[in-house]
Parts: structure tokens; sequence; C-alpha cells
């Protein structure tokens, strides 16, 4: 799903000749790390347009995640609100460079603004990674959800099946749906399993594999749908790791797979 709607190529490429002017406006940055954690940060904004900032901060800021500003922009910037006191405005992070100011490590980072529009995606998983498709008529850019992050895999992935249970948790009338399925692929951190759930990017669903007596809460990294084929579910684990030791070992008795 892409936020707002991309325009034409070649407006994209006048919209990025405008240069970011130095300034110096105060502002506060917030950068969410779950539903209930966040922390926030007050600081100088360097370079501003009206599609992007350059500031820095104390903390590290992922590449590819949103993060909220509120500033008083210049009128002539604005995209909305123009006649408010504070613009509020979602950037995605475009680099975040470590650096020393004063003995000190402080973090270099700019930001692509998209609008004040908060996806869904981000409300259900403030960690998600994102990724530019394109630029509003309005001069800000477009987004989508990025695979990237749950590609990024440090642990080895295992092309194994194995039965399992995906619960998909609604929490309006705390009901749940549930379906009995199968991975189509394994990892320390994550899975993909086969599954009709009607689980969005960003859902939470709890994975339950009997054999090996394992249960964990997952996050819905991506979700792939292809003509003539039950969908498949890319999760994440929140707090969980498979034990794949006793995974492979099972896998050379034949007792998984």
């Amino acid at each position: 799903m892409s936020f707002t709607n991309p325009i034409h190529a070649s407006s994209i490429v006048e919209n990025r000749k405008v240069d970011r002017e130095p300034v110096q406006l105060r502002t506060i940055v917030q950068v969410k790390e779950s539903d209930h954690e966040s922390w926030k940060e007050v600081t100088e904004v360097r370079t501003i347009s009206r599609n992007g900032a350059g500031f820095s901060l104390s903390r590290e800021c992922s590449v590819g995640r949103l993060v909220t500003l509120v500033l008083p922009m210049p009128t002539e910037l604005r995209a909305y609100d123009l006649k408010k006191e504070l613009y509020p405005v979602l950037g995605l992070v475009q680099y975040c460079n470590a650096g020393k100011v004063d003995g000190k490590t402080v973090y270099h980072v700019g930001v692509g603004f998209i609008g004040k529009q908060v996806p869904d995606s981000f409300k259900a998983e403030p960690t998600q990674n994102y990724r530019i498709t394109g630029m509003t008529a309005d001069g800000l850019w477009s987004i989508t959800e990025s695979e990237s992050q749950f590609h990024n895999r440090k642990q080895p992935r295992h092309y194994l099946s194995i039965a399992a249970t995906v619960s998909l948790v609604q929490h309006v009338d705390k009901t749940s749906a549930k379906e009995e399925t199968f991975t189509t692929n394994i990892g320390a951190g994550g899975v993909s399993v086969i599954c009709s759930l009607d689980a969005a990017v960003g859902s939470k669903v709890k994975f339950a594999c009997k054999e090996i007596n394992f249960y964990a809460i997952a996050v819905v990294r991506n979700r792939k749908e292809l003509e003539g084929q039950p969908p498949t579910l890319h999760l994440e684990f929140i707090d969980a790791e498979l034990p794949m030791a006793k995974i492979l070992g099972f896998k050379s008795q034949g007792a998984v797979v």
C-alpha cells in the first residue's frame, strides 16, 4: 500500500532541485519504539525545505523509520496548516550518521517529509520500515512499507515445512481467528507461513508449534498474494527465537518435515 498519490517522474526530479536552506528552528522530534514507549528530543533544525530537513540527535535513529517533528515551519514552505503556530509533520529517515561535537557522539539525521497522515501500519507497528515511492502534487514524499528490515537477516533461513498454528487477535471484541497451517521457511527470528487469515502488514499474531513446544508473538512484516494461490505471511518474532538446533535435530530424524 502506498500512502499519498505519486505524480509523474519529471515532477519528482523538478522538486528534488529545491535546495535545503540553512536555518535555526527549534523542533521537537519524537521517535516511537512501541505502542507504549517513545522518546523525544528538542533540537535545532539546521537545513530545511518543503519536503525535508536536517538536524542532529543524541540518539541513533534507523534509516527507513518514521519520526514526528513539531516545529514553527516558515509559511512559504508549508503544505498545510498555513495559519497555525506549529507544524506537525512525519519524516522518513534517509540517513543517520554518527559524528563528534565537543567530544560527544551525535547523530546527523536527514528526513523526507510525508505529511501528517499516519499510516495504519505505523499505528500497528511503530518500528515498521518504509521507502519512498514518489512525490505528491504538494511537494511531499509518498511512501510504502519496505521489506528490507525483515530481509536483513543475521540468521540463516531454512526451507522447512513445520506444522503450526497462527492466531490473529481482534482487540475490539477480544475474539481470535485461528488457522492450522505450515511453514515454507524458518529462521531463528521469524518464519514464512501459508495463511489466509485477514492479517495486514503490521498486525500482531500468535504463532504456535506444538511439536517443539514453541509459542511466540510475531509481527506481520509482509503479505504476498499470488493469483490462484493462498497468501503467504512473513512473520518476525518479537521477544523469542526458534530453537533451531532442536528443529534441525528433529529434521535429521524426519520428525518435522
